[in-house]
């Protein structure tokens, strides 16, 4: 009976048993097939995670080239060192014994794994001094968790990448310690172009400029090498292994020309060393036709390889605060002056345009109809607005008297532009303004473009109106006037300028062109054929914008001084100036514009002085260059200089007779039969209506016993006559047309006054037109 009841117990128990078992059997089963079947995927992906290692490999950075496929950037190799966390974690928390056998096995000296140093620590120590880069930092990206690629440096040099892989080596550090070649951004020629290329931060991606509005463009498609790992962490066989490749990024073809671009930078460095400007100059060239961009830069800029470093002007402004570089004040103004230099002027800046503007303000009133070219005006020296008591004054402060309606433009008079905004009235002028580009941003393909501020429509009041008939009381970007002078220039058609004009891929297939785009025709052409004689004219004549004149040239141009009303001194005036000038040409068909935009220049600041003899030197190159003849006047071939040859060994009768022929006089020292010396030397200019050759034969030798005279201030007429008299020849640059209205003056010479010359010897004087207030 106990056997029973005891067999009936163990029964029992048997069965709970058998019963829990079941349960939890069943609850196995259920939990195999949520893992095996449910969430096979999550699992697969945490396996895989576990057993690969992914490293992303890098497109390469398209190339950006100018129009004629100059390369300005490209990208050369450097190298990129990384740690893997998860394995040198995995390596740091095994025991010592276990440690050191392992180093050991692996190739370690025993003396090295004696030292038991964390592997951590040992990378940290390694590295730290072999990168120049701070010991906590890589302490910190070693213990994170889950993660198998942490950036230490980027942009490593071979060098330095050959120390870190012996380090690696020395270690047995493979696992741990990774690299990798990479590429990073370098731009051929430095500062040339920058605000308008760009350039691109550690990471490779785009900051600023072409880098930054074509990112997307120029960075392609990042490829991926997966590698399987066993379970101590070392690769598996090649069959685990796999590579996606990358997709380079497309490359720019801008519509930059190097040449035009260093002429223009050129010249931009010389105005600002001449006016010493505060607030930095800048210049644009384009095509007047298409939109094409030709040449920008901003002055002073900076080293696209080293962006980061301030300019000489900017940091003598953070040097001049002398903050501890430790501080915060520091800190901040060094930010916002890099920032400031970065600024690409002509696009993300606006300014008061001036007298420049007045060439928009004579194009909607003779397009209406509201002026005829025969029509005379009276300048007293101001114009009193109906309503508005105040006189607003003529630059010209006794006043121009009277002139007609080309007189008014080519003299800036603001009277005239007054009289002309209010026939137009606020409505019309409006539309125009609007119709010019003035109201919306020009949509070139840079990035933080600005726009313009205006009065709303109900705002431009009489007075409103007069003031901005003359290009004052309003803002805009150098970017939107040269495109609505261009507008002007070309017929009459608004265009949308434009830095890029193909994408091409790495085999230089075209994979998209951009065509020019015409918005939409403002003025007529008749009307952009009158206002462009009347610019041109002005050039070539007593206009206010005679700097700009260049032989052999029809130039139209208009010069600007403006005031800067937002920056007053404690009488509450404005002190502060921008002088600027536009140009274009040939004016009988013009093919380029250029802006050149001087910002806070010191006294005298008038863009007649500041910027147009700059415009002048500009355009006689680039229009050379485009290969556009010059058409010479009849008194411009007098003028011409005539290259001489050499004479030296000749008989003095085939000497005299080839320097006849060039129509230039000669004078022999000695009575010898050859000519033995030559002052000037060969390939000298000389003018042909003054130059003189010295012949020098027998024993007679060229003597320095000429002193230059001073010619500074002096007038065409004066410095040649006292060259002529000290036997010394002249040669010109900077006006030409030196005759024009009072005449234009010596503003620098070489050589120097006082130094000592031969006879014959060529001073060249530089004469600029100082009278044009604009």
């Amino acid at each position: 009976m106990a056997r029973k009841t005891m067999m009936g117990k163990i029964a029992k128990r048997s069965i709970v048993l058998f019963c829990m078992f079941l349960v939890l059997w069943g609850y196995l089963i259920a939990v195999l097939f949520k893992m095996q079947v449910l969430d096979y995927e999550t699992y697969q992906e945490k396996v895989i995670e576990q057993m690969t290692v992914e490293t992303k490999v890098i497109a390469n950075r398209g190339n950006i080239y100018d129009t004629n496929m100059t390369l300005l950037a490209t990208n050369k190799t450097a190298w990129r060192v990384f740690i893997s966390p998860v394995d040198i974690q995995s390596a740091k928390y095994r025991s010592a014994a276990e440690d050191v056998f392992y180093r050991i096995r692996h190739g370690m000296s025993g003396d090295v794994a004696a030292q038991g140093l964390p592997q951590d620590q040992l990378i940290a120590r390694g590295l730290s001094g072999i990168l120049g880069v701070e010991y906590d930092m890589i302490i910190k990206k070693a213990a994170m968790k889950g993660r198998r690629d942490e950036t230490i440096k980027n942009n490593v040099d071979e060098e330095t990448a050959d120390r870190v892989l012996a380090f690696v080596a020395k270690y047995n550090l493979h696992n741990q310690v990774h690299v990798v070649a990479s590429s990073v951004r370098y731009y051929s020629y430095d500062n040339l172009a920058s605000h308008v290329i760009g350039f691109t931060g550690s990471d490779g991606q785009g900051l600023y400029g072409l880098e930054l509005e074509y990112d997307d463009k120029l960075t392609g498609t990042a490829g991926r090498y997966i590698t399987a790992k066993d379970g101590t962490g070392g690769n598996m066989p090649f069959l685990y292994e796999s590579y996606i490749d990358p997709k380079d990024g497309y490359s720019l073809v801008t519509t930059i020309d190097m040449r035009i671009q260093y002429e223009l930078e050129l010249q931009l460095e010389a105005t600002l060393a001449d006016s010493e400007a505060k607030n930095r100059v800048c210049g644009i060239v384009m095509d007047v036709k298409t939109g094409d961009i030709l040449a920008m830069a901003t002055k002073p800029d900076f080293n696209l390889n080293s962006p980061y470093v301030l300019d000489p002007l900017s940091l003598g402004r953070l040097e001049s605060k002398e903050y501890d570089e430790t501080s915060d004040e520091y800190k901040n103004l060094r930010r916002e002056l890099l920032l400031r230099m970065w600024n690409n002027k002509p696009v993300t800046e606006i300014y008061e345009p001036g007298s420049t503007f007045k060439v928009v303000t004579a194009s909607m009133a003779y397009e209406e109809g509201k002026v005829n070219l025969t029509e005379s005006f009276f300048c007293p020296g101001h114009y009193i607005v109906e309503g508005y008591r105040t006189p607003i004054r003529c630059h010209k402060v006794g006043g121009h008297g009277s002139l007609d309606f080309a007189g008014g433009l080519q003299h800036s008079c603001n009277p005239v532009l007054m009289m002309l905004g209010g026939r137009v009235g606020r409505d019309l002028f409006y539309q125009y303004f609007d119709s010019f580009g003035f109201l919306a941003k020009t949509g070139i393909d840079l990035p933080g473009e600005s726009n313009s501020y205006f009065h709303s429509k109900s705002a431009l009041n009489a007075v409103e109106l007069a003031v901005a008939s003359f290009g004052q009381r309003f803002k805009v970007t150098p970017i939107q006037l040269i495109t609505a002078v261009s507008a002007v220039a070309n017929g009459g058609n608004l265009v949308t300028p434009r830095l890029v004009k193909a994408m091409v891929d790495k085999d230089g297939n075209v994979v998209q062109s951009f065509e020019p785009e015409i918005k939409r025709q403002v003025i007529s052409k008749e009307t952009s054929s009158v206002i462009s004689k009347i610019l041109a004219d002005g050039v070539s004549g007593n206009g206010g914008a005679k700097n700009a004149y260049v032989k052999g040239y029809r130039v139209a141009a208009k010069t600007g001084t403006s005031e800067k009303f937002d920056t007053l001194n404690e009488e509450g005036q404005s002190y502060l100036r921008i002088g600027s000038c536009v140009a274009f040409a040939p004016a009988e068909d013009p093919q380029i514009a250029v802006l050149i935009m001087v910002d806070e220049p010191s006294p005298p600041f008038y863009g007649s002085v500041v910027a147009a003899p700059y415009v002048s030197k500009l355009m006689g190159v680039v229009l050379h260059y485009l290969g556009i003849e010059p058409q010479y006047t009849e008194e411009e071939l007098k003028s011409l200089a005539i290259n001489i040859g050499s004479y030296v060994g000749l008989e003095i009768g085939a000497a005299k007779s080839a320097i006849s022929k060039l129509g230039i006089k000669y004078e022999v020292v000695g009575n010898g039969d050859t000519v033995t010396a030559q002052v000037p030397q060969s390939g000298s200019n000389l003018s042909k209506d003054t130059g003189k050759i010295i012949l020098y034969t027998g024993n007679e030798i060229p003597k320095n016993n000429i002193t230059v005279p001073d010619l500074v201030g002096k007038s065409a007429a004066a410095a040649n006559k006292l060259l002529i008299n000290a036997n010394l020849n002249i040669r010109i640059q900077g006006a030409h047309n030196y005759s024009s209205g009072v005449g234009a003056v010596v503003i620098a010479q070489y050589p120097a006054a006082g130094q000592s010359v031969s006879k014959g010897t060529v001073v060249t004087v530089e004469f600029r037109h100082m009278d044009g207030t604009d």
